[in-house]
């Protein structure tokens, strides 16, 4: 009865080191991580490869983060979140074209989310491609009307192809949802307003 209450070796190195991780201590975390793939735990092995990722990918070592990652999607090829997770890295490398296929691929593998859609639209804002990203945008929004920062990008996407009552019934809707730097998305649609004014 009193050994099931004996912490493994393994869970109590993931513990000091998840400790470690909250006060910013990547290194040292990253060491009682590692240390704990050699030790009996209850954790999965790609948990323990993700907090490594995780580790490195605080430190803006990406290539680190990206090897750590795909060890933990090989041993979970049909985890959503494993692709999601990689392709924000491949983006964090300026590597949009991964990026991309990645998150196809976590769309692919749980059609029902709308993370994959939203990053997706994200990538083609980036890019200047507004027309996909807009379909992006309106299929995250099928799937979940709730979410701030899907209404704030259809505002720019909206604004961007000079639909700016659409671009502003977004804007509301992103403010009443509490959106992150509401302002700044506001800002960039009265910009294009402006400049859609100047130029008739």
């Amino acid at each position: 009865m009193f050994s099931s209450c004996v912490l493994k070796a393994g869970d109590a190195a993931i513990q000091r080191g998840s400790a470690l991780f909250q006060r910013k201590k990547f290194d040292e975390a990253r060491t009682y991580f590692e240390a704990a793939l050699n030790e009996e735990t209850t954790f999965p092995k790609d948990s323990i490869y993700i907090l490594i990722s995780n580790c490195y990918s605080q430190q803006g070592d990406y290539d680190n983060a990206i090897d750590w990652r795909k060890k933990a999607l090989e041993l979970s090829p049909e985890d959503e979140s494993n692709y999601l997770n990689l392709a924000f890295l491949y983006r964090l490398k300026k590597d949009d074209a991964t990026a991309e296929s990645l998150f196809k691929k976590a769309a692919e593998l749980k059609p029902e989310d709308p993370a994959p859609y939203a990053s997706l639209a994200s990538l083609y804002i980036t890019s200047g491609n507004m027309e996909d990203a807009l379909s992006m945008l309106l299929t995250a929004n099928e799937l979940d009307e709730n979410i701030p920062i899907v209404h704030a990008d259809l505002a720019v996407v909206y604004a961007r192809l000079g639909q700016f009552l659409k671009a502003e019934e977004e804007l509301e809707i992103a403010e009443e949802l509490k959106a992150d730097n509401i302002a700044l998305f506001r800002q960039e649609v009265e910009s294009l307003r402006e400049s859609s004014v100047d130029s008739n």
